[in-house]
Protein backbone atom coordinates (compact mmCIF):
# COMPACT_ATOMS: atom_id res chain seq x y z
CA UNK A 1 0.00 0.00 0.00
CA UNK A 2 1.48 3.34 -0.99
CA UNK A 3 1.71 6.30 1.35
CA UNK A 4 -0.16 9.22 -0.26
CA UNK A 5 1.98 11.70 1.69
CA UNK A 6 4.85 10.78 -0.62
CA UNK A 7 2.80 11.60 -3.72
CA UNK A 8 3.10 14.95 -5.46
CA UNK A 9 0.97 17.60 -3.81
CA UNK A 10 -1.20 19.91 -5.87
CA UNK A 11 -3.07 23.02 -4.82
CA UNK A 12 -6.57 24.01 -5.87
CA UNK A 13 -8.43 27.03 -4.64
CA UNK A 14 -11.73 28.78 -4.79
CA UNK A 15 -11.91 32.53 -4.26
CA UNK A 16 -14.73 34.93 -3.53
CA UNK A 17 -14.50 38.74 -3.65
CA UNK A 18 -17.07 41.36 -2.81
CA UNK A 19 -17.44 44.97 -1.71
CA UNK A 20 -19.27 45.57 1.55
CA UNK A 21 -20.69 48.90 2.72
CA UNK A 22 -19.35 48.35 6.26
CA UNK A 23 -16.04 49.87 7.40
CA UNK A 24 -12.96 47.58 7.54
CA UNK A 25 -12.93 47.71 11.36
CA UNK A 26 -16.44 46.29 11.50
CA UNK A 27 -15.62 43.55 8.96
CA UNK A 28 -12.47 42.66 10.93
CA UNK A 29 -14.55 42.24 14.09
CA UNK A 30 -17.00 40.03 12.15
CA UNK A 31 -14.09 37.82 11.05
CA UNK A 32 -12.26 37.55 14.37
CA UNK A 33 -14.74 37.81 17.27
CA UNK A 34 -15.83 34.28 18.24
CA UNK A 35 -19.39 35.25 19.16
CA UNK A 36 -19.90 37.04 15.84
CA UNK A 37 -18.20 34.36 13.72
CA UNK A 38 -20.40 31.78 15.45
CA UNK A 39 -23.48 33.66 14.22
CA UNK A 40 -22.59 33.68 10.50
CA UNK A 41 -20.43 30.56 10.12
CA UNK A 42 -20.37 27.89 12.81
CA UNK A 43 -19.81 27.92 16.58
CA UNK A 44 -16.11 28.55 17.26
CA UNK A 45 -13.52 29.44 19.87
CA UNK A 46 -11.34 31.37 17.37
CA UNK A 47 -8.71 33.74 18.79
CA UNK A 48 -6.82 35.77 16.15
CA UNK A 49 -3.29 34.95 17.38
CA UNK A 50 -0.65 33.06 15.38
CA UNK A 51 -0.37 29.46 16.55
CA UNK A 52 -3.78 29.50 18.24
CA UNK A 53 -5.65 26.23 17.69
CA UNK A 54 -9.43 26.38 17.48
CA UNK A 55 -12.33 24.65 15.86
CA UNK A 56 -15.69 25.06 14.22
CA UNK A 57 -18.49 22.77 15.32
CA UNK A 58 -21.68 22.03 13.45
CA UNK A 59 -24.38 21.54 16.12
CA UNK A 60 -25.98 18.88 13.90
CA UNK A 61 -22.76 16.81 13.79
CA UNK A 62 -21.95 16.09 17.44
CA UNK A 63 -18.33 14.97 17.14
CA UNK A 64 -17.34 16.37 13.76
CA UNK A 65 -15.33 19.54 14.30
CA UNK A 66 -13.34 21.44 11.76
CA UNK A 67 -9.85 21.65 13.29
CA UNK A 68 -7.97 24.90 12.63
CA UNK A 69 -4.82 26.78 13.55
CA UNK A 70 -4.12 30.46 12.96
CA UNK A 71 -1.17 30.67 10.55
CA UNK A 72 -0.94 34.40 9.83
CA UNK A 73 -2.58 37.53 11.19
CA UNK A 74 -2.21 41.13 10.14
CA UNK A 75 -4.68 42.93 12.41
CA UNK A 76 -7.46 44.74 10.56
CA UNK A 77 -6.11 43.42 7.20
CA UNK A 78 -5.90 39.62 6.98
CA UNK A 79 -6.14 36.32 8.77
CA UNK A 80 -5.15 32.88 7.43
CA UNK A 81 -5.78 29.57 9.15
CA UNK A 82 -5.55 25.88 8.44
CA UNK A 83 -8.81 23.97 7.93
CA UNK A 84 -9.20 20.23 8.41
CA UNK A 85 -12.40 18.21 8.57
CA UNK A 86 -11.72 15.99 11.59
CA UNK A 87 -14.71 13.75 10.87
CA UNK A 88 -13.29 12.63 7.54
CA UNK A 89 -9.85 11.90 9.05
CA UNK A 90 -8.34 12.60 5.62
CA UNK A 91 -4.57 12.59 6.07
CA UNK A 92 -4.28 13.47 2.40
CA UNK A 93 -6.27 16.66 2.56
CA UNK A 94 -5.12 19.91 4.10
CA UNK A 95 -6.46 23.32 3.32
CA UNK A 96 -6.13 26.93 4.33
CA UNK A 97 -8.66 29.74 4.45
CA UNK A 98 -7.57 33.35 4.02
CA UNK A 99 -9.68 36.45 4.63
CA UNK A 100 -8.27 39.74 3.35
CA UNK A 101 -9.90 43.12 3.85
CA UNK A 102 -9.07 46.45 2.27
CA UNK A 103 -10.78 49.82 2.51
CA UNK A 104 -12.71 51.06 -0.50
CA UNK A 105 -12.91 54.67 -1.69
CA UNK A 106 -16.48 54.87 -0.39
CA UNK A 107 -15.50 53.96 3.19
CA UNK A 108 -16.59 50.34 2.82
CA UNK A 109 -14.55 47.16 2.59
CA UNK A 110 -13.28 44.97 -0.23
CA UNK A 111 -13.34 41.40 1.13
CA UNK A 112 -11.44 38.51 -0.45
CA UNK A 113 -11.87 34.93 0.78
CA UNK A 114 -9.63 32.17 -0.58
CA UNK A 115 -9.98 28.49 0.37
CA UNK A 116 -6.93 26.61 -0.89
CA UNK A 117 -6.77 22.82 -0.80
CA UNK A 118 -3.51 20.90 -0.82
CA UNK A 119 -4.05 17.32 -1.87
CA UNK A 120 -1.97 14.37 -2.98
CA UNK A 121 -2.09 13.86 -6.74
CA UNK A 122 -3.06 10.23 -6.07
CA UNK A 123 -6.41 11.41 -4.73
CA UNK A 124 -9.12 12.05 -7.32
CA UNK A 125 -9.55 15.74 -8.14
CA UNK A 126 -13.29 15.39 -7.55
CA UNK A 127 -12.65 14.69 -3.86
CA UNK A 128 -10.63 17.89 -3.46
CA UNK A 129 -13.15 19.95 -5.41
CA UNK A 130 -15.96 18.61 -3.23
CA UNK A 131 -14.06 19.53 -0.07
CA UNK A 132 -13.48 23.08 -1.24
CA UNK A 133 -16.91 23.73 -2.70
CA UNK A 134 -19.10 21.64 -0.44
CA UNK A 135 -22.64 22.96 -0.16
CA UNK A 136 -23.38 20.58 2.69
CA UNK A 137 -23.99 21.33 6.36
CA UNK A 138 -20.36 22.33 7.00
CA UNK A 139 -20.16 24.98 4.27
CA UNK A 140 -19.77 28.66 5.03
CA UNK A 141 -23.03 30.49 5.37
CA UNK A 142 -22.62 34.03 4.07
CA UNK A 143 -25.49 36.37 4.68
CA UNK A 144 -26.12 39.48 2.69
Amino acid sequence: MSDVREAAVEKRSIAFECDLPEAPEKVWRALTTPEIVSEWLLPTDLQPEIGQKFGFRDPAAKDAPIECEVLDVEPSRSIRFSWRDAEARRDWLDSTVTFEIAPTETGGTHLTIVHEVHYAAAIPQRAATTAVNDNGAMSMRLAA
